[in-house]
Parts: C-alpha cells; structure tokens; sequence
C-alpha cells in the first residue's frame, strides 16, 4: 500500500505571456511535465513585468517552501494561495517581479493555469499602458 502524499506538484520552467519577439522564441519548458518539483507549501510563478511599453511578461514557474515572503527589505509577508506580491530587491535601482501563489491542484502554477497567467498577465499590460 502506497502512503497518502499531502505534497503539491509544480512546473519547474521558464516562459513567457504576450507578444514574444520571434527572434528570441523557442520552446517553453512549462510543456515537459518532466520539469516539476513537488512542495506542502505553494506552487509559484515569478512574473518579471519586463519595461513599460513591452507586450510581453518572463515567468519562472517553480516549488515555494516556505509560508513567508520578504516583499522588500523591510516587509515580511504571509503568503497565500491565488494572491500574487509585489517583490524588489535591495539592489540599484530596484529590481521589480511579481511572485503569484497557488496551492489548490497540481501544476496550478501552469502557463495557462485557472487565472494566474491570464489575470496576472491582464494586471501588468494594464498597468505599464498607463505609464
């Protein structure tokens, strides 16, 4: 008999939303269910809004471990699932992504999961068009 597992799976890749430049296109590695890890926390997709006036997002879809988030040098955060963070770094001049949560099914963190992709990618073209 095969114990009950509570573990979550997740893509492990890298991919893009939008408007790609065809130069730089190839293969997303979020289509090879090969590339996952597995977690009892959340499924993660780290979103990089790249600049404004770009019609694309880079994603990094990967395992979180942990239930905390430091969303900048001074902010600690509970992470929740369907909720997504603004995060920056320390550095100069700051470095901006999004980390976007799930933890609801497996591979929620897909490239065209529920409404992480869609809603996040919908957020960020808004935004960087009021700019």
């Amino acid at each position: 008999m095969v114990p009950e597992s509570n573990s979550l799976k997740c893509y492990q890749c890298n991919g893009w939303h939008g408007e790609y430049p065809l130069r730089y296109s190839t293969a997303a590695t979020c289509d090879n269910r090969n590339n996952q890890c597995e977690t009892t926390q959340y499924c993660v997709k780290i979103i990089d809004p790249m600049s404004p006036g770009i019609n694309y997002v880079t994603y990094k879809s990967d395992c979180f471990y942990q239930t905390q988030i430091q969303v900048n040098p001074t902010n600690l955060s509970y992470v929740q699932g369907k909720i997504c963070f603004p995060y920056q770094d320390g550095s100069a001049p700051v470095k901006r992504w999004y980390y976007c949560f799930c933890n609801d099914r497996d591979y929620c963190n897909s490239a065209f999961g529920y409404s992480i992709a869609s809603l996040t990618f919908t957020i960020f073209i808004n935004l960087f068009s009021t700019y």
